[in-house]
């Protein structure tokens, strides 16, 4: 459970992971309404140096990452501890590790692969600039956002990260993943920036082949990592442009001089050896192997071992929680090419073993025998037992050292034949290249020497065209010529005729006008007739205007009497109601003076309602009435209170209406109708109604013994489903008034997203001592008739046999759009 510094701010969901040093646990922060996750770790015991130093890791964790907002860095938000517990608050991702992605042997395109590359180097670039050095990048610690083809990468876990400035890893410690650490992890030398570029670099070679470049037990894994080399990508899977085999080279130097300067750099490289020309990205997705679980280690004195506690394990957000370790053996590996041009073969017969290397080695070994002989050969006086022990195991890893070196130089050698032998093939393919291109330039001349002659014939071509063309063109001048004379002779014809059409058009004109003088003349005769016509026609309305106005003042005489009469009968009749209102008040005054019996009222009022689920509680006092009704029915729920003279103030009406054919279903749940406020209790989150694209969330606190919770849907439709158990949503017993909440979207469940049609629904939530119907029988939706006789036997039986159902109703309203 949460510390008491936490429980006020934080409600607890759920349990996200837990291990042997403690629990990852899924909350959500009540004042901001964000989910977070909390990992809880116990204090270690004062004679506890392990359990001391898992802590300081647990809290360097938190210096690490607190330091740090990225995009690409799941956040710490907080950090706390008290004498018994010690926590981070910290951000949640609900896409799991790219580990999980792998076990499941997901696919990814070349592009997907430089896509993650990319945001994982951002968030390195940006932790390496602020004096962070992970020292742990590998599949399990890299947290993607989503489920989707499109998820971000958050990287995570900064457990045993190196902080600048920070003495807290001292050389000779062992610290890391084995299939992801660097030639000087192994060594237990001071690690930087270059460290987590390797291991960058063994990620990528694992996400392009499906095979990671050194694999098997610890010392398999240490001794390719000092001394072969992986085989190129492009051999392990012909979908890998070949220009990624030069950056996975320079990524995986075993020197950490000759690695990528900066992870901005690596992803530089990751990008133009995308867009390469002879390395385009295929279309197809790569396929994956199953990759070995890696966990991390952390060992000094020369031993190894794994980290305890909260690492290891891919949960929804969060590093994980087991701690084993990748086995396994691989044969060895040839080389790829290096990243740089090869330098020139040495001349034949100077050809020999590397002799720096081999006195190098020759020294190593003989500082290596000279401890051995004075750990074993000269023990001190008296050696303890542990003491022998021990030095017969440094024996044993100095002969372990002496075999690695002489493979090593071996491996140098043939390393050394092989670089010349290819160089001498290269010299070969030169040569040849260079005669293919002296007779590819002789092909050309004589291809340009055609070329002339075939330009030389098209000019005398186009030379010809062109006379035609130009003799056509001046016969058609001439053509033109001739019908610009006829059409300039139709020209002159036209404007003749033109001119005669003119003078028809002036003498017509002018006859027009006389006979439209002649019209006026007649008009205005007209008129002179009309004006005195229209005199004798005003003078005759006067006169009727007149007589109008007088029968008009005669009928507002007749109105005011009219009015006054009215008014008087208003007066009596407002004089008759305030005595009958006074008369109410004196029935009610004397009504009120005897108390009214609540509880009959509220059993009374439930009786009422024919069509609804409801529940009543009364005192001396008041009484309360709740539950769902069809709309209507809370006017007779009124009346009947009113007629059994109950105040308004002291019932309290928490009803929830509904319009559908919802009565027939009531009816079945009405025997195990859970009365009053006891659970379960239902309430629907969000305001109502509930618009398209919104989900249906309940929150529903369950009774006070262990239940199955069982949730019936009722749509306005007439079609029924059972929600809960459903494929998606297993019901599962749950523990005794534990809080759920049902319908929120979670891994592979989408919710339950509003849509057509809209309306009021109807959900029931059903709590049993035992499953009622198994969710693999019922269909998604079916008809009400069907889903309410099969659970109106099962809660018969189980309510036969001695078991306990109990139901609560709940109205759901949703609409298109608010």
């Amino acid at each position: 459970m949460l510390p008491a510094e936490l429980a006020q701010k934080y409600e607890v969901r759920g349990t996200l992971g837990a291990g042997a040093m403690g629990t990852v646990l899924d909350a959500v922060d009540r004042i901001i309404e964000r989910r977070v996750a909390i990992k809880v770790v116990k204090m270690p015991a004062a004679n506890d140096p392990e359990g001391k130093e898992a802590h300081a890791r647990f809290r360097r964790e938190a210096q690490a990452a607190g330091r740090l907002s990225h995009a690409n860095i799941v956040g710490v938000y907080d950090y706390g501890e008290n004498a018994e517990t010690a926590w981070i608050v910290m951000e949640l991702v609900e896409g799991g590790s790219l580990k999980d992605r792998l076990d499941r042997q997901e696919r990814f395109t070349v592009q997907d692969v430089a896509r993650l590359m990319e945001q994982v180097l951002s968030a390195l670039a940006y932790s390496h600039g602020r004096g962070v050095v992970h020292r742990d990048i590998k599949p399990g610690n890299i947290m993607l956002s989503s489920q989707g083809p499109d998820a971000s990468v958050k990287i995570a876990d900064f457990g045993i990260a190196r902080l600048e400035n920070s003495s807290m890893t001292q050389v000779g410690t062992l610290i890391g993943t084995p299939s992801y650490m660097a030639p000087e992890q192994f060594r237990g030398e001071p690690v930087d920036a270059r460290a987590d570029i390797w291991a960058a670099g063994v990620m990528l070679y694992q996400l392009l082949t499906g095979e990671k470049p050194f694999e098997g037990g610890f010392s398999a894994v240490m001794h390719k990592a000092l001394n072969t080399e992986p085989p190129p990508p492009s051999e392990l899977s012909v979908t890998v442009p070949r220009a990624f085999d030069a950056v996975i080279a320079r990524a995986l130097a075993k020197r950490p001089d000759e690695r990528f300067a900066s992870a901005d750099a690596f992803a530089q490289a990751i990008r133009q050896a995308l867009t390469a020309p002879s390395g385009a990205a295929p279309s197809a997705p790569l396929p994956l192997m199953m990759p070995d679980s890696d966990a991390t280690l952390v060992a000094t004195g020369g031993g190894a071992g794994t980290m305890g506690g909260l690492s290891g394990v891919g949960l929804p957000g969060l590093p994980g929680l087991d701690g084993t370790a990748a086995t396994g053996t691989t044969a060895s590996r040839p080389a790829f090419p290096p990243a740089t041009e090869p330098k020139p073969a040495k001349p034949e017969g100077k050809r020999g073993a590397p002799l720096g290397l081999i006195f190098g080695g020759a020294g190593g070994l003989a500082a290596i025998a000279a401890a051995a002989w004075f750990f074993v050969l000269q023990p001190p006086p008296g050696p303890t037992p542990e003491e022998l022990v021990r030095q017969a195991e440094l024996a044993r890893q100095a002969e372990l050292v002496r075999q690695q070196e002489a493979q090593r130089i071996a491996a140098e050698a043939a390393r050394q034949a092989e670089l010349a032998r290819q160089q001498e093939a290269q010299r070969q393919a030169e040569a040849a290249r260079q005669e293919a291109e002296r007779q590819a330039e002789l092909t050309r001349l004589a291809e340009i020497a055609r070329q002339q002659r075939l330009t030389e014939q098209e000019q005398a071509r186009q030379q010809a065209l062109f006379r035609q063309q130009e003799e056509a063109r001046q016969a058609e001048a001439a053509r033109q010529a001739d019908a610009a004379r006829q059409a300039a002779e139709a020209a002159r014809q036209a404007e003749l005729a033109l001119q005669t059409a003119e003078a028809a058009r002036l003498a017509e004109l002018a006859r027009q006008q006389e006979i439209a003088r002649q019209q006026q003349d007649a008009a205005r005769q007209a008129e002179l007739a009309r004006q005195h016509e229209a005199a004798r026609q005003a003078e005759l309305a006067r006169q009727q205007e007149a007589a109008r106005h007088a029968e008009l003042a005669r009928q507002a005489e007749v109105a005011r009497q009219q009015e006054a009469a009215r008014q008087a009968a208003e007066l009596a009749r407002q004089q008759e109601a305030e005595r009958q209102r006074q008369a109410e008040l004196e029935r009610q005054r004397q009504l009120a003076l005897v108390r009214p019996d609540f509880r009959s009222a509220a059993a009374a009022a439930v009786a009422a309602a024919s069509c609804g689920l409801l529940t009543w509680t009364a005192s001396d006092q008041s009484l309360s009435i709740a539950g769902v009704a069809r709309r209507g029915e809370d006017a007779a729920i009124r009346r009947e209170l009113t007629a059994r003279n109950v105040p308004e103030d002291s019932a309290r009406l928490a009803l929830q209406l509904f319009d559908g054919p919802y009565c027939g279903t009531l009816d079945v749940f009405r025997p195990v109708l859970a009365l009053g406020d006891s659970a379960p209790r239902v309430s629907v989150l969000g305001t109502m109604p509930l618009a398209k694209g919104q989900f249906v969330r309940l929150d529903v606190q369950m009774p006070d013994w262990p239940a199955y919770i069982h949730l019936a849907y009722f749509m306005n439709t007439g079609e029924a489903a059972q929600l809960v158990p459903s494929p998606l949503v297993p019901s599962t017993l749950q523990q005794p008034s534990a809080r759920l909440r049902l319908g929120e979207p979670r891994g592979n469940f989408p919710g339950w997203e509003v849509d057509e049609p809209f309306g009021t629904d109807l959900a029931i939530v059903i709590a049993s001592d035992r499953p009622l119907l198994a969710s693999v029988t019922r269909p998604a939706n079916e008809r009400p008739e069907e889903y309410l006789a099969a659970i109106a036997t099962a809660i018969r039986n189980n309510l036969r046999a001695g078991g306990r159902v109990i139901a609560r109703p709940v109205v759901v309203e949703t609409v298109r759009g608010r």
